[in-house]
C-alpha cells in the first residue's frame, strides 16, 4: 500500500484525505495527517520509504526545499514547494501545486485580471504561489507582509509593489482582487475598505474571518475549496500517476 500524508502545523482541521479517498475510493493508497514543523523528520519519513510522497502547508512550504534533492518548474519559480514526491530514482522531488491550483480558480471564475490592480495579503509559500499566478495573468501585484524581507525577495523576480500591513487598508479600495494567503483566524482589513465592486479569494478552505467581512460588503468572494480542488488534481496525479476521480472530488467539496 503507497502511503501519502499532509504535514505542516496545524493539519487537524485539513480536508486533504477526504478528497484524497473520493479521488482514488476503493485504490490501495493510505492519506494521513502529520501534524510537524521538523522538516528533517518528513525527510526521513520520505527517505525510508515510510512515505511515497507529501503535501506541505504552513508553516514549511519554504523551508522544505531544503531536503528535496530536485525542483520541478513551478518549485524553482516560486521558491516554495507544497508536493514533494519519492521519484522512480528514490530522490525527493519538489513540486508547487498551489500555482496551479490558483491558476485554474480564476480561469474557472473567467477572471480577468490583466493590467488589473490586485492585492495579495502575505508572502509566505502559499502568497509566493498566488504572486506568480498573477504575474502569469498580467496583474499590477502589490504584496502586503509583516515584514519585508520575504515580500521582497518575491518582488525582485517579478518587480511588483511591497506594502507593510499597516499600509493595507489605504491600499485596498482600488484593488478590482484580492487574494488573503494569511490563515483563516486572521483578517487585517477593515471592512469599511471594502466594496461590491471587488473579488475577494480566500486561500482557506474554511470559511475565513476575511470572507466574512467581504461578504458582508457585497464582494464576490471565493474560498479555498477551489485551490485546494484544483491543486488536489495535479498533487494527486504526481503521487499516484492515476487520473483522480474529479466528480467525486467536487462533490465531497462541495463546489
Amino acid at each position: 500500500m503507497k502511503k501519502f500524508a499532509l504535514v505542516g502545523k496545524p493539519v487537524s482541521h485539513s480536508k486533504s484525505p477526504s478528497l484524497f479517498k473520493a479521488a482514488y475510493g476503493g485504490c490501495d493508497f493510505e492519506y494521513s495527517l502529520i501534524e510537524t514543523t521538523d522538516v528533517k523528520y518528513v525527510e526521513n519519513l520520505l527517505r525510508s520509504k515510510t512515505l511515497c510522497g507529501v503535501n506541505v502547508t504552513i508553516p514549511i512550504k519554504v523551508e522544505a526545499l531544503a531536503i528535496v534533492d530536485e525542483l520541478d518548474e513551478t518549485a524553482k519559480m516560486t521558491g516554495a514547494t507544497n508536493v514533494i514526491a519519492v521519484n522512480d530514482n528514490n530522490k525527493l522531488k519538489a513540486y508547487n501545486t498551489d500555482y496551479l491550483g490558483v491558476l485554474h480558480t480564476l480561469i474557472d471564475f473567467n477572471i480577468n485580471i490583466n493590467g488589473e490592480e490586485c492585492l495579495i495579503i502575505g508572502a509566505g509559500g502559499a502568497g509566493r504561489a498566488v504572486a506568480f499566478a498573477l504575474h502569469k495573468f498580467g496583474a499590477n501585484i502589490t504584496i502586503a507582509n509583516r515584514t519585508s524581507d520575504k515580500a521582497n525577495s518575491i518582488a525582485e523576480k517579478i518587480n511588483c509593489k511591497v506594502i507593510s500591513m499597516d499600509e493595507i487598508n489605504e491600499n485596498i479600495s482600488n484593488k478590482k482582487l484580492i487574494i488573503n494567503a494569511l490563515p483563516a483566524n486572521i483578517c487585517v482589513v477593515d471592512a469599511k475598505y471594502l466594496n461590491s465592486q471587488q473579488i475577494v479569494f480566500d486561500a482557506s478552505p474554511q470559511q475565513s474571518a476575511f470572507l466574512e467581512i467581504a461578504q458582508l460588503k457585497g464582494c464576490q468572494c471565493i474560498d479555498g475549496r477551489f485551490w485546494l480542488f484544483h491543486q488536489g488534481i495535479a498533487a494527486y496525479k504526481i503521487f499516484t500517476q492515476q487520473q483522480p476521480d474529479i466528480n467525486s472530488m467536487r462533490k465531497m467539496l462541495n463546489i
